[in-house]
């Protein structure tokens, strides 16, 4: 019953997202208490506190008002929309979560779909794992690309096991029933049919709802990088330590 792999694949959202999204991340991104620092060769060259400071290597800038007014400005849109990529990511693993429970509430069996469950929750951590270091935010240099070459390949991976898993369990809740005699071969076929239905609404209505959230970050992203060059205006000294570029 392929219908129940479909939840699964939508993990895979992330990517999604980024092959839609027209813009680049050029250098990594740190959130983190309040504060925005941008890191080259892995170590942190600009910070934004949460005051709205700025630092380039440790050295302050001394900002007038209109600069200042658009260093805080751009600060809040970064710390609002960039934490939102992970939400992406944990749509996707609610959607395999809600196909799993129509699942086995169907065939009332909770149990025999745990394995499943455990899988779709760890790699839907794995998802978070991508932009979270322990409480600390980050979104990689050269992400979009990235989630195109190498995300794809362990989402792909880890699929081929919730499918493996999804199967073995639906065919012990299928052998459960069918030993204790709750079902025949033709309400089989009927409860397949109801099921798949079932199924094809509900992940149709939720794939909506999270392209319409995934067009939106998107947007708000790309405002962002808009955004950027002209704080750059404003404040020159930033350009050599770009988030985005369109």
């Amino acid at each position: 019953m392929k219908s129940i792999l479909i939840g699964g694949l939508l993990l895979s959202s992330t990517a999604v997202f980024a092959q839609s999204c027209p813009v680049d991340v050029t250098n990594e991104i740190h959130i983190n208490n309040g504060e925005v620092s941008v890191y080259q060769s892995g170590q942190p060259k600009v910070m934004i506190d949460e005051d709205n400071n700025v630092f380039i290597n440790g050295k302050q800038l001394d900002l007038n008002a209109v600069q200042r007014q658009a260093l805080e400005a751009y600060s809040s849109g970064v710390k609002e929309y960039l934490p939102k990529m992970a939400d992406i990511a944990s749509d996707g693993v609610s959607i395999a979560t809600d196909v799993l429970d129509e699942v086995s509430s169907s065939f009332d069996s909770k149990e025999s779909f745990a394995n499943v469950e455990a899988l779709i929750d760890e790699y839907g951590q794995k998802a978070q794992d991508k932009f979270y270091k322990d409480d600390e935010f980050v979104m990689p240099a050269d992400m979009f690309a990235d989630v195109d070459e190498s995300w794809k390949t362990e989402f792909d991976e880890a699929m081929k096991h919730v499918s493996v898993e999804s199967i073995s369990s639906l065919f012990a809740a299928l052998s459960e029933e069918m030993k204790d005699g709750e079902i025949n071969f033709t309400e089989l076929q009927t409860k397949f049919s109801d099921l798949k239905q079932r199924i094809e609404e509900r992940v149709k209505a939720r794939s909506g709802e999270m392209a319409v959230k995934a067009d939106d970050l998107c947007n708000s992203i790309k405002g962002l990088a808009q955004e950027e060059q002209e704080l750059h205006k404003a404040i020159p000294e930033l350009k050599d330590y770009q988030m985005f570029e369109i």
